[in-house]
């Protein structure tokens, strides 16, 4: 016996509700009902015999073994010495299932519960909470929908490589576009990155940042990124606009330092341009990333602006000489003007991206598991709007 959640009522009081038009006899048809003149009621007749539509057992099963979606007699599924119906055939296979046509009278935004057979049961789907895009050092995945392609450089030490925070500019602070500035090390030599900076001591070199968003509320995050527990209170301090060196979990070991350039001054209308300052690691010998890769800033910027980061770069290198471990202090490598160019956003398709969790199809709010549509509301649309995702699972990693 089929089990579905009962949508309506089998005898309605009236029609134009949730189930569609109603036969002459008040019956609901899109729910599934249909008048059993033997019981005189509404019934579907996949859950409910209805003497109507069969003349006895063997009848019935037939009818059944035909595809007609009929339920028969209890008494039809054994032979009893007290009651000799005919022979039983071969128990029969179920009748492919159909899911009624309902119209679900309310909006999910997370989509529609579905039942075992995967009809829509007119019911929310619990919330899928927005998972900030990073979690301490890990980076999103790259590649996906609206990847920021990235090509090595002709510098002798670190190239610049920007990632987009948010997706296709569509989640995020509304509006507004969020990028992550890295420098790739090239040379194996370099042992470490230990100040970004803007100087003119030995030609122009300036550090130009553009205008950004700021979350105020979140207090001074202008250096080192934002700690888990802000994180935590408030998904927008994901996208908050800093300078670092590494650092991506709020430096909470006060490694990090600033001279020279005025955070304060640092808003959406106004950027950062210096010939002298910089932000610097307290110790100029830590090695506060363990691989290749050195985030260096994040950047939210208006979706239609489009702008270049400029800074100067410094670290030290590798000692080769074993004998003598004074040479350490004295291998600095240093790499001028490096330019992180902030592309306009691209256009999302109405493919969902790798991570996505919850999905606008530009009509109807979809459940994405691995990859795949599991479920979604069932509105009716009169016109499309622009399929995006609307929350993301966590990244695992670059």
């Amino acid at each position: 016996m089929l089990s579905m959640l009962s949508l309506v009522s089998a005898q309605p009081s009236g029609g134009g509700g949730v189930g569609g038009s109603l036969d002459g006899n008040g019956c609901m048809i899109g729910a599934g009902y249909k008048w059993c003149d033997s019981t005189k009621s509404c019934m579907r007749m996949w859950e409910t015999p209805c003497p109507d539509n069969y003349d006895g057992c063997s009848d019935c099963l037939e009818r059944q073994r035909n595809g007609m979606n009929i339920a028969c007699p209890i008494e039809c599924d054994y032979t009893h010495p007290m009651h000799p119906v005919d022979p039983l055939p071969p128990t029969p296979d179920p009748p492919a299932h159909q899911c009624p046509d309902v119209m679900c009278m309310m909006y999910c935004d997370t989509g529609y519960q579905v039942d075992e057979y995967g009809c829509n049961m007119c019911s929310c789907l619990t919330p899928i909470p927005m998972t900030p895009p990073e979690i301490n050092n890990i980076l999103v995945p790259e590649g996906g929908e609206c990847p920021i392609p990235y090509s090595t450089c002709s510098s002798d030490f670190v190239c610049p490589k920007v990632v987009e925070m948010t997706h296709c500019s569509q989640d995020g602070i509304s509006g507004y576009t969020t990028y992550r500035l890295s420098l790739v090390i090239q040379n194996p030599d370099v042992m470490n990155i230990y100040a970004i900076y803007g100087d003119s001591q030995y030609g122009e070199h300036p550090m130009s940042i553009p205008p950004a968003w700021q979350g105020r509320s979140y207090g001074n995050t202008n250096l080192g990124g934002i700690s888990d527990p802000l994180l935590a209170i408030s998904n927008d301090a994901s996208y908050d606009s800093w300078l670092t060196i590494g650092i991506t979990n709020g430096d909470a070991h006060n490694s990090l330092s600033s001279v020279g350039i005025d955070f304060q001054s640092w808003t959406e209308t106004s950027g950062i341009y210096t010939t002298n300052g910089a932000v610097f690691l307290m110790d100029a010998g830590e090695i506060t990333v363990r691989n290749t890769e050195y985030v260096v800033a994040q950047i939210t910027i208006p979706n239609n602006q489009i702008d270049d980061v400029i800074i100067s770069a410094q670290g030290k290198l590798h000692c080769s000489d074993t004998v003598n471990k004074d040479c350490e202090h004295h291998l600095i490598w240093h790499e001028n003007d490096i330019t992180f160019h902030l592309e306009q956003p691209k256009i999302a398709s109405t493919v969902p991206p790798p991570n996505c969790a919850s999905w606008f199809d530009g009509c109807n709010t979809c459940l994405i598991r691995d990859g795949n549509i599991y479920g979604c509301s069932m509105m009716m649309c009169f016109r499309q709007g622009n399929p995006h995702c609307l929350s993301f699972d966590i990244p695992s990693g670059h």
